[in-house]
C-alpha cells in the first residue's frame, strides 16, 4: 500500500502561528508599493492562489512579476521558519513509524503537497524523516505551475513516475491523507482512497479522523480490506 500525505495541517503545523506568512506577504506588497492591509494579504493567501491572476489584475501589476516576488518571499520565510524550529511537525507524526513497521503487507509512505517542493524536502530533512517518507512531491515556482496544483492530477502522475514500475504495480493501492475538500477531490480524480484528517475537530467532514493515531487505525482497516 502506498500512503501519501499532504504536508500543511497534516504533517506540518504551519498554521498555529502565521507570522511567517504575514511577513512574506507584507514583503511582497511592499515590493510593489501596495498597502499592507488584511484585505490585500488575503488576496495572496495560499487558499486564494487559484485566483492569483485576478488578484494581480486588481492590484494593477503584472501577474508574472507579482508571483515571482510572492513565491520568493513565501518560500524564504517558510524555509527560515522550519529551520528555526518555529514550524514543526505535529507531535503524533512519529506514530507513522509504528504503523509502517506493524503493517502485515508492504507499506511505503510519501508526501504530496501544494507547498513548494523545496519546502517539502526541507521539512523532511530538517526533522529527519528521510527514513520515513520515500518520495516527496511539491509544486514548482513558475506561475504556470499553479495550474497543476491539487486537485489537478499532475502531482499524482509525478509521484507514480518517481516510483517507476513500482508505482504501477497493481498489488499496491494508493491512499491519500489530507485535510481539505480539494484533497478529497484530488483523490477522487485519480481514483484512490481518501482519509480526511480534521485536527481542529470542526465536524465539517462526518468521516474525518482527529489524530494521526486515528488515521493509522483507518489505514489498518483499509489494509485489511485489500
Amino acid at each position: 500500500m502506498q500512503v501519501v500525505f499532504d504536508l500543511d495541517g497534516v504533517l506540518l503545523d504551519s498554521e498555529s502561528d502565521l507570522s511567517w506568512l504575514d511577513r512574506a506577504l507584507d514583503r511582497t506588497l511592499a515590493a510593489f508599493d501596495l498597502p499592507r492591509t488584511d484585505e490585500n494579504r488575503r488576496k495572496l493567501y495560499p487558499a486564494n492562489v487559484p485566483d492569483f491572476r485576478e488578484a494581480a489584475r486588481s492590484f494593477g501589476v503584472d501577474a508574472e512579476d507579482l508571483w515571482r516576488t510572492r513565491d520568493d518571499c513565501y518560500t524564504e520565510e517558510k524555509l527560515a521558519a522550519i529551520e528555526r524550529g518555529d514550524l514543526r511537525p505535529f507531535d503524533d507524526v512519529d506514530r507513522l513509524y509504528d504503523f509502517r513497521e506493524a503493517s502485515a503487507a508492504e507499506v511505503s509512505l510519501h508526501v504530496l503537497s501544494n507547498s513548494p517542493e523545496v519546502v517539502v524536502e526541507t521539512f523532511v530533512q530538517t526533522y529527519e524523516f528521510d527514513d520515513l517518507f520515500e518520495v516527496t512531491i511539491g509544486r514548482g515556482h513558475a506561475l504556470v505551475d499553479l495550474d497543476d496544483l491539487k486537485p489537478a492530477t499532475e502531482p499524482f502522475e509525478r509521484l507514480r513516475s518517481r516510483l517507476g514500475n513500482h508505482g504501477d504495480d497493481p498489488r499496491f493501492d494508493y491512499v491519500y491523507v489530507g485535510d481539505a475538500e480539494s484533497d478529497r477531490e484530488f483523490a477522487d480524480r485519480v481514483g484512490i482512497d481518501y482519509v480526511h484528517l480534521d485536527r481542529e475537530g470542526t465536524g465539517d467532514v462526518p468521516d474525518a479522523e482527529r489524530t494521526m493515531a486515528d488515521v493509522c487505525d483507518r489505514l489498518r482497516a483499509l489494509e485489511g480490506d485489500r
